[in-house]
């Protein structure tokens, strides 16, 4: 006769041992590209290489940060350069916000206009700052991103000086609210080993990725991948457009500047809800089969093993105890999966160096929301795939 109850045992050691292997394999990725991901280069001689520089900034209902990130830039090292702000319809004082800053000769104020059918996001202000910008080199850059003087004159140097098509920069993240510090380290632990620079720089790796707040390139290069227009139906645009950079054969490198950026990921609950959303949703309706197999994947890798620890506790307490070896087992395996997940988020708080230690406590935390979030979207997507981003409601039809 079967013993259902040790089968069922044997299924969760198994589970729970993959969930730890592949924690281990996290760990250890993350180790190397915090080791060996490179840092922008530093000129000795700025006026040598001093090509004009246009600076996009897309911007929809930015009134709380936009002033900071204006400001940053215009305390710049690199004195050639203009800034593009394009207000993408904000119903805020966006724009009143920065009219006073327009003196300075470096900042024009453009209107996107109402976006043609088919344009998503802050693609098509994207555009439209390329439209009207004088510069040779296009950097892109979000309305909530503040800049440290270097970050042009540093990006611009290395961009030529090593000879790329285009440069990306991983920013410091800032995590302003009390849930973002539970749950966006944890997720930042998966974005920055799947897109490590070590990774993405790697020519034998496919793998494409821009940072949406901080990537530049010559107008030409620009041109030849499409511009924004190429990924216009795309959410996920920064994405998509170091892919297809990426597929055109052109040398994209991914450099890691906590010390010369900072950006918001999400600002609280609301923005951090949906913005998981923006993750799974598209991918739901491109590939259902492997959205479904993400979210799996995310619940054995973030909630499973916090449960089979607690199942395993819960039980040795009921019964004062367990002597069978097979549970012996499970609770140790469930022991050091668990001890594993909590190792990884310190060690990446630690190199980050982003908010306090102590927040990595808030593991579990930030494991059940990131677990939720895609389940919730892929259940609620079958009925109907909606996000909200930045005032706006898209809906994604089966």
């Amino acid at each position: 006769m079967i013993n259902f109850e040790l089968v069922f045992i044997i299924v969760l050691s198994i589970l729970t041992v993959g969930s730890l292997g592949i924690w281990v394999h996290l760990f250890l990725i993350l180790r190397k590209s915090f080791k060996f991901s490179p840092r922008l280069l530093k000129p000795n001689d700025t006026e040598t290489k001093s090509p004009f520089v246009s600076v996009i900034i897309p911007a929809r209902n930015e009134e709380k940060l936009i002033r900071k990130c204006l400001l940053s830039l215009l305390d710049q090292k690199h004195s050639n350069y203009e800034i593009i702000v394009i207000d993408d319809d904000s119903s805020d004082k966006t724009i009143e916000k920065i009219k006073s800053l327009t003196n300075t000769g470096k900042i024009r104020i453009i209107k996107a206009g109402k976006k043609p059918e088919g344009w998503i996001g802050k693609n098509w202000p994207c555009y439209i700052g390329y439209k009207y910008s004088k510069g040779n080199y296009l950097l892109f850059t979000d309305a909530d991103t503040i800049h440290s003087p270097n970050s042009i004159q540093d990006s611009l140097f290395t961009l030529l000086e090593e000879k790329l098509d285009v440069l990306t920069v991983v920013p410091n993240l800032i995590y302003p609210t009390f849930i973002v510090k539970m749950v966006l380290p944890i997720l930042s632990i998966f974005m920055f080993s799947r897109y490590s620079p070590i990774r993405v720089n790697d020519p034998k790796v496919k793998l494409g990725y821009l940072f949406g707040s901080f990537f530049i390139m010559s107008k030409t290069i620009y041109e030849d991948i499409g511009t924004h227009k190429s990924v216009k139906s795309e959410i996920v645009e920064d994405g998509a457009l170091g892919k297809k950079i990426k597929e055109c054969g052109l040398q994209l490198k991914m450099f890691r500047g906590e010390d010369i950026l900072s950006a918001y990921w999400a600002r609280d609950f609301h923005t951090l809800w949906n913005s998981l959303k923006r993750l799974i949703i598209p991918l739901y309706f491109t590939n259902k089969i492997n959205s479904i197999f993400l979210t799996v994947g995310i619940f054995f890798l973030m909630f499973f093993p916090f449960v089979v620890l607690a199942y395993a506790f819960m039980i040795m307490f009921i019964n004062n105890g367990i002597n069978d070896f097979s549970f012996i087992l499970l609770f140790s395996f469930s022991t050091l999966n668990v001890f594993m997940i909590y190792l990884t988020n310190f060690y990446q708080l630690k190199k980050a160096k982003t908010h306090r230690m102590k927040y990595f406590l808030g593991t579990p935390i930030g494991c059940f929301m990131v677990s939720i979030s895609f389940i919730w979207s892929i259940v609620s997507s079958e009925n109907k795939g909606v996000i909200r981003w930045r005032n706006r409601v898209y809906h994604y039809d089966k």
